[in-house]
């Protein structure tokens, strides 16, 4: 087997696992968040965090990616 084509199978497995890790995680967070104190006010308070704080962190990071 060449090895193109087992770059060709092996990175899109990966790709799926590496993001079915990071959903699964993810889940398992919003879940525990779910059961503390804090109940549906903590999952509010994280899943709002992640919608502001990434596309502002990927927005810094293009900022610096710019300058240098």
């Amino acid at each position: 087997m060449s090895n193109n084509f087992s770059f060709a199978i092996l990175f899109p497995i990966l790709a799926v696992i590496c993001i079915s890790a990071f959903a699964g995680s993810l889940g398992v967070i919003f879940m525990l968040l779910e059961h503390s104190a804090l109940e549906e006010n903590g999952v509010i308070i994280l899943g709002s965090a992640l919608v502001i704080l990434v596309p502002l962190g990927a927005y810094m990071l293009e900022r610096n990616s710019e300058r240098g």
